[in-house]
């Protein structure tokens, strides 16, 4: 079976390089895995064509995607329903789903780790059935995404500078909405700023990601209707591991989970991995464990090793 690497050029980091060199460099690292390797450059508009011609190659038992956490969504999305494995090429801006497998950030160290990786079954879930890995979250998040989306976005740069921008919009008008909420014993009915239904719990550690990826379950994060002041006091405590420490902020783990939006207004979008959608009147999130075959980084395989102990007490 070979490896396919499907390299996305627009993403933040491939844009300084020269990308034919270095998917180059990057296959001949990873044949040292005893499998061919091929290389294919694409564009964002055609990556889930080329993602789907690559899930439908009999040849590829691997896809290794490089680009940022788009990217790596769309690419988990297909290894899931092909049932091929993972890898993960970091080179985007946040690079989250890579943070939770301990990945390093930089991309030819990323390919070291990987050449050396171990294949352990990892959860994905699914929100109206589109796979994702990060989170599906409606207002505050989804909303400063949208905003974001709207202004330049060319560089690493200018993406940072965007969301501080589109961040300070967002926490000066924060939104309100009615959702109704059923993780298995019931619906709640409440006024929210946000609701978001997590691949596995987040840790506590800056910027908000999965501490783990085999936990089997969703991590559902609602806050009460916000005021100005306690949106930018949940932001730092986010933004320094310390969501969870947050009053305003619940969060429940599940196995499923319906979300129910009765008043939404025509044009209300939601994100899912960091993508904008349109917002669904009910959207039921599932998890699916061990459902996505990935390759992990020795520090990865070693946390899960540490951990089985536990599970089994569990």
């Amino acid at each position: 079976m070979r490896i396919t690497m499907i390299l996305n050029q627009d993403g933040g980091t491939i844009r300084g390089m020269d990308a034919r060199e270095f998917g180059d460099m990057a296959c001949a690292k990873l044949s040292k895995r005893g499998e061919e390797c091929v290389v294919r450059l694409v564009s964002g508009k055609d990556l889930v064509k080329t993602l789907n011609e690559v899930a439908d190659d009999r040849e590829t038992g691997t896809i290794v995607a490089g680009g940022g956490d788009g990217t790596i969504s769309a690419a988990a999305g297909v290894c899931f329903k092909s049932g091929k494995t993972l890898g993960v090429l970091p080179m985007g801006t946040m690079n989250m789903f890579a943070r939770s497998l301990t990945l390093p950030l930089d991309p030819t160290e990323a390919l070291d780790a990987l050449v050396e990786a171990d294949e352990l079954p990892l959860d994905i879930a699914t929100a109206n059935g589109r796979p994702y890995v990060h989170q599906f979250s409606v207002g505050l998040h989804a909303r400063l995404v949208h905003q974001r989306s709207r202004l330049d976005t060319s560089t690493r740069f200018r993406k940072i500078t965007s969301t501080i921008k589109s961040l300070g919009r967002v926490i000066l008008n924060p939104p309100r909405f009615g959702v109704e909420i059923d993780t298995g014993s019931g619906g709640t009915r409440q006024i929210v700023s946000v609701v978001s239904v997590s691949n596995n719990l987040f840790g506590d550690t800056p910027l908000a990601y999965a501490a783990a990826l085999d936990e089997g379950i969703l991590g559902v994060y609602q806050s009460r209707a916000l005021e100005p002041g306690t949106v930018f006091r949940m932001t730092l405590l986010a933004a320094i591991g310390k969501l969870r420490e947050d009053p305003d902020m619940s969060v429940e783990p599940a196995l499923k989970v319906t979300l129910k939006f009765p008043n939404a207004r025509r044009g209300t979008k939601a994100a899912i991995d960091g993508e904008i959608i349109p917002l669904e009147q009910e959207v039921e999130c599932i998890c699916h464990p061990g459902a996505l075959r990935t390759l992990v980084p020795k520090s990865y395989a070693a946390s899960v090793a540490d951990r089985a102990p536990e599970l089994k007490t569990a």
